[in-house]
């Protein structure tokens, strides 16, 4: 049983992935995303999707009016991300229950943030029925 009194699934095939910590650093990010996405989470999201076509840097001689342009487009973009949500998540309005999958995102999100050293937490946060992920700290050339 996981730490919420979930069964763990039976042994299954298990593979190993090596990344760089760029790679690690998106794909914790991209695990993130998508559960919070799920549960219906979108503030980080949308900012990271406007600023992309928005140079928000101090230096940028028209930062003030960009900056104003790129706060209206975001708080556009939240008001039609919320009017999905209610329409997704109708009738109730909210997500009642995680997935399976996003408790698995969870759970590998979580065993990166702690392996990377970025998690708030003493120990992973285990809340899907899988069994937490084992990911360690490659040195180079072991990873053949």
């Amino acid at each position: 049983m996981n730490n919420i009194g979930m069964p763990c699934r039976a042994e299954t095939k298990k593979y190993q992935i090596i990344l760089t910590e760029e790679q690690m650093r998106v794909t914790q990010k991209a695990l993130e995303m998508y559960f919070r996405l799920m549960m219906g989470q979108d503030v980080d999201f949308i900012n990271e999707l406007v600023e992309q076509n928005f140079d928000l840097s101090m230096d940028n001689p028209k930062h003030d009016w960009i900056f104003d342009k790129y706060i209206v487009t975001r708080d556009n973009a939240r008001e039609t991300m919320k009017a999905v949500f209610r329409i997704a998540f109708a009738p109730k309005g909210y997500l009642e229950k995680k997935s399976d999958d996003m408790l698995i995102a969870e759970d590998i999100w979580d065993a990166i943030r702690f392996v990377r050293g970025t998690s708030k937490w003493e120990n992973i946060l285990h809340v899907s029925s899988e069994p937490i992920p084992e990911i360690k700290e490659v040195e180079e050339g072991d990873s053949e």
